[in-house]
């Protein structure tokens, strides 16, 4: 039996770092927006290997042959043999996010390699199950704690905004016009790799620490996640791009990996040709940036963080509005 699974990767407005555990609930009223992208993962899973192996390929590159022992250390292996450990697939990675973009691309593969799975092996997970799933052994793997708004966003799709509450998370898909949104945001892969796992711990121990600056700037990203959010609703243009433009400044002062030189290089060359906002996507320190401006700005911006980082890739524009599927 074949299947193709895909799934949406996602672009964060404001509020991320707030969706992991437990800082949101550390700040009440925390929560994060963000837009699926038609950034996906696509994935052929066929179950024709032997028993005890699995088949692995990324996009463009060699196979790989694992076997139950690489579940500690890769994440293909640690996902297939916890739901399958007789193992026996072949994983074909068709597309994926660039590696190091900040869109969450790890996750959105966990989601959709887990449901491929569940459908050939007749599973039924409920989206939370997926969800927590993925999360649960990425921090395995990472030794560290993760979020969830990319598992959320592979998962549905959409503009989103996840509320961090006591006993869950509560998911809340935003009624907007999904054209007047897309017209306006440009998505843009620096080429600089970045490690969010580094930053994140960082701002995780400081949090917990009690150090003020770094709560201060949290609850800051709060207020801002809470303006976005109510700016998205309303269609009030100049509001989003206030209320990212805050979230970016709070963001700043987490940690001075976030916003290296080449970043503020670029975010000058956004801003002098429209941009209303400019913000790193994710954990920040390199990957893709989020540009707000007005639909007629989208060329001269396009034009000009080219030129200035010519070896960065601009995504298409849109927002993919169905979560995770499979034929």
């Amino acid at each position: 039996m074949r299947v193709r699974a895909a799934a949406p990767c996602r672009a964060d407005l404001a509020g991320g770092t707030l969706d992991i555990w437990p800082l949101g609930l550390l700040h009440p009223g925390a929560l994060t927006v963000n837009v699926a992208l038609p950034v996906k993962v696509v994935l052929d899973l066929c179950n024709d290997a032997p028993v005890g192996v699995v088949r692995h390929r990324a996009t463009g590159g060699p196979w790989r042959e694992l076997n139950a022992g690489n579940a500690s250390a890769d994440l293909t292996a640690a996902i297939c043999f916890h739901l399958a450990p007789q193992g026996g697939f072949t994983v074909d990675v068709l597309e994926q996010a660039p590696m190091g973009s900040g869109l969450g691309g790890s996750s959105t593969y966990g989601v959709a390699l887990i449901r491929a799975i569940a459908k050939i092996t007749e599973k039924d997970f409920t989206d939370e199950q997926v969800v927590r799933l993925v999360q649960d052994l990425e921090a395995r793997l990472l030794g560290t704690l993760t979020g969830c708004q990319d598992h959320w966003a592979a998962v549905r799709g959409g503009v989103q905004a996840l509320h961090m509450v006591p006993g869950g998370n509560r998911l809340e898909r935003l009624d907007t016009d999904q054209g007047w949104l897309e017209s306006r945001i440009t998505v843009f892969f620096t080429g600089i790799t970045h490690h969010s796992g580094m930053v994140n711990w960082q701002v995780i121990r400081r949090r917990l620490e009690g150090d003020s600056a770094t709560t201060l700037a949290l609850q800051e990203i709060t207020e801002a996640a809470g303006l976005c959010r109510r700016a998205v609703l309303s269609a009030e243009s100049d509001a989003v791009g206030d209320a990212l433009r805050f979230e970016w400044a709070a963001r700043r002062r987490l940690a001075p990996e976030i916003c290296p030189p080449e970043l503020t290089r670029l975010e000058s060359e956004a801003m002098n040709a429209g941009a209303l906002a400019f913000k790193a996507c994710g954990a920040g320190g390199g990957g893709s940036v989020l540009i707000w401006h007005e639909p007629d700005a989208a060329a001269p911006i396009a034009d000009a963080i080219l030129n200035a980082a010519p070896e960065g890739t601009l995504f298409p524009r849109g927002i993919n509005s169905d979560g995770c599927t499979v034929k």
